[in-house]
């Protein structure tokens, strides 16, 4: 797997803690098929259910996945931002290790972080996103708040 599908998967997998945790089993296998054909990924049996009412409804992991590709290059851009900003010499990391550094996986890791601006861009970028699959308003926002919930901010 590349190191972007390998970046998009491991995104998926903090947004899936929070929203799904229980499709953290198959995610393997749902990227595997999201990267093969993400567009049949997409419609495969999509239900208007909302996420959350425990009712039996499509995997959302592939609509984790379209809004994590849409996501990463934002926050690629934000950590060449961040790299201009302190100077060449300082910043030696590559691209994808920096994102890496703005997941949140606990409290105590040393991360880097976004501003609220960033963060209202992201936001942004996930509802777009979410819309633009024909997700319901109330799934979009969820979407955007484990989004949010998932990075680091100052």
């Amino acid at each position: 797997m590349d190191t972007d599908r390998q970046l998009t998967v491991e995104f998926t997998s903090l947004l899936l803690a929070s929203v799904a945790p229980d499709e953290l089993a198959v995610l393997d296998e749902s990227a595997q098929e999201y990267f093969a054909d993400p567009a049949a990924a997409l419609a495969d049996g999509r239900e208007d259910v909302p996420l959350g009412s425990g009712l039996d409804v499509a995997m959302i992991t592939p609509y984790l996945m379209a809004v994590a590709s849409a996501v990463l290059p934002v926050l690629g851009q934000f950590t060449a931002d961040l790299a201009k900003d302190v100077g060449k010499d300082l910043v030696k990391e590559p691209t994808v290790t920096a994102i890496r550094r703005l997941f949140r996986r606990s409290p105590a890791e040393p991360a880097a972080a976004l501003t609220p601006a960033e963060m209202d861009q992201v936001r942004a970028v996930v509802l777009r996103q979410s819309v633009a699959l024909g997700l319901p308003p109330t799934q979009a926002e969820l979407i955007a708040n484990a989004t949010v919930g998932a990075l680091h901010v100052r």
